[in-house]
Order: structure tokens, then sequence, then C-alpha cells
């Protein structure tokens, strides 16, 4: 999917959402797509599209984080690594 593609679906203003590598948009507003769940401007989201089509592998996998952090996986995965080293801390402390 192309930034001209994205901007001609986006211009549409279509109901069907688009997928991108992986990842759903879907317009919710005048301004406001939807990324797997997550909120963003248009000029983000087109910025994401910019980022997931980049040959660089840091670009894509800042554009997954930044995907996931406004959708929440991110906030999850912390929050379980977290559990996971305190639960490894207090184990190794009791022995």
């Amino acid at each position: 999917m192309s930034e001209e593609q994205f901007r001609e679906w986006a211009n549409g203003r279509s109901n069907l959402p688009l997928a991108v590598k992986g990842h759903t948009f879907v317009l919710k507003g005048e301004n406001v797509v939807t990324v797997d769940g997550g909120k963003f401007l248009y000029e983000d989201a087109l910025a994401l599209v910019r980022l997931l089509n980049s040959k660089s592998l840091l670009d894509q996998l800042n554009a997954t984080l930044m995907i996931g952090e406004r959708n929440g996986a991110l906030r999850l995965v912390v929050l379980a690594l977290s559990a996971v080293i305190i639960i490894t801390v207090i184990l190794l402390a009791l022995h």
C-alpha cells in the first residue's frame, strides 16, 4: 500500500478497512484514523504508512511500537514483563 493509495482511500471516505503490512486502518471521523484500535490523526496515520513501507527494519519496528502504544498492547507487554521480573526477584530472594 503506497502513500498515494492511502490518500485515495482516506479521501474517498471509504467505510471499508485498509490493510497495510498486517495492520488494519479504519476511518473514524473527519481527521481520525484508527490503526489496530489505536486512534491517530490523518497525518500521523500517513506517517505510519511511510514507516511501515520503509525498507528499514528500524522504521517498521518504530511504527509497530507506535501502534502498540496507542492501542494499549505495549502497556500490557510492559506490565507482563514487570510481573515476570518481580516474580523472578522474589523467587531468587527466597532461595
